[in-house]
């Protein structure tokens, strides 16, 4: 009996170890090649500029943060974090990053959108995948989306901590 199963156990390897007809006729796809990170959307240099001067004028503001920087390929380029920061900032910047990159309009704007608009505020102000509190903003040159800043944990003034450093960065703007 112990011979029995030994053979009928082999016979199922065998079988499952063989390629169905289906996969056998079904075309072999690899997954696209990746689109390599492009600097000509937003250099590493700028990107960690911006984000410590963003913590620069959120300290100067008496408030710790969290400052993420993704490009328009939805790449993260740069993800710092004050010392003593709480680690919802941590949570929420990339939570209004991906709002940012949804909707190509700062989580402020977002906001008011959510007040105004109950279809809006129904269908995408539900969603958890998004954050509409404001510190979020695209950022464009030259009319070109070219990625997010997002502020998170700064309380009332993750937005102007985000406007703040990009005054410094006269290439970049938050409208096309």
């Amino acid at each position: 009996m112990h011979h029995k199963i030994s053979m009928a156990l082999g016979a199922v390897a065998a079988l499952a170890m063989m390629p169905s007809a289906q996969a056998q006729t079904a075309p072999q796809t690899a997954p696209p090649p990746a689109k390599p990170v492009s600097a000509a959307l937003i250099t590493l240099a700028q990107a960690i500029r911006i984000a410590q001067n963003t913590l620069t004028a959120c300290a100067a503001k008496q408030e710790t943060a969290a400052v993420s920087i993704t490009d328009a390929d939805g790449n993260l380029r740069v993800v710092l974090s004050a010392d003593g920061l709480n680690p919802v900032g941590l949570r929420t910047a990339p939570l209004k990053s991906a709002t940012v990159m949804q909707f190509r309009q700062s989580t402020r704007a977002l906001g008011e959108r959510l007040e105004k608009d109950a279809a809006f505020r129904d269908g995408p102000g539900k969603d958890t995948r998004y954050f509409f509190h404001p510190g979020a903003l695209p950022l464009y040159r030259d009319g070109q989306f070219v990625g997010v800043l997002a502020v998170g944990d700064g309380h009332d003034k993750d937005e102007a901590c985000a406007l703040e450093a990009l005054a410094k960065e006269p290439d970049l703007k938050v409208a096309p």
